[in-house]
């Protein structure tokens, strides 16, 4: 009786170690099992290229923009395609407000965030990589701006948003459709504030608005 028992116990054994895999089975499984997972997952999203070349506002059309936007101790100015983070750095230190920078490039990203560093505004700016038609702009009191007409045209609904008051500062390029409150020209000698940059005549322009801003009948 009792060896039937033993027995029988023997077989209960081996039938539950055929029913379970191997350690080596599940480590030949695993890879093949990760692989079928990863070719599942979505591929991210390849990084999208800057719209526009970088090309630096010059020093001179910079302090102009500023002086125009009349900035005060409670603003908060964001620049979209911040380059290297000059319009941002120059807020913080001539006039103590709160400044964001936000570009699409990581290399000027990594070019203002070093010259914030260098500038000592770290404690008042803030330099992000970022698409900035995917932002919440509502936060900014100052929009600073330096792209092309119809790349300004695209931000027109997420410019729309912003507080009554916030003024929005472009160089060179206008809205079509919005009529500035202010247009200022500028000249600067090619180079003449130590940047290297295309200008044919030296002459630039500033454009601003106020939000709401008054609608600008257009050409059909």
């Amino acid at each position: 009786m009792k060896s039937s028992l033993f027995f029988a116990l023997i077989l209960l054994a081996a039938s539950a170690s055929h029913s379970q895999t191997s350690p080596a089975a599940s480590e030949a499984e695993r890879p093949a099992s990760v692989a079928a997972k990863a070719a599942a997952a979505p591929a991210p999203a390849p990084e999208r290229k800057p719209d526009v070349i970088f090309v630096p506002t010059p020093q001179a059309v910079v302090d102009e923009m500023l002086r125009m936007a009349e900035i005060g101790p409670k603003d908060v100015l964001y620049d979209l395609g911040c380059g290297d983070g000059r319009i941002v750095v120059t807020a913080a230190q001539r006039y103590g407000v709160k400044a964001v920078g936000y570009d699409i490039d990581p290399l000027r990203v990594q070019e203002a965030r070093e010259k914030v560093r260098i500038a000592g505004v770290g404690h008042l700016v803030r330099i992000e990589q970022a698409d900035v038609f995917t932002l919440d702009l509502t936060g900014a009191s100052v929009i600073t701006l330096y792209l092309l007409p119809q790349l300004n045209l695209r931000l027109m609904p997420q410019l729309a948003r912003l507080r009554t008051g916030a003024r929005i500062l472009s160089h060179n390029f206008d809205m079509r459709g919005a009529k500035p409150v202010e247009v200022r020209h500028v000249t600067v000698e090619p180079g003449g504030d130590g940047d290297f940059f295309v200008d044919e005549d030296g002459n630039h322009t500033v454009y601003k608005w106020l939000v709401p801003w008054e609608p600008e009948q257009t050409a059909p």
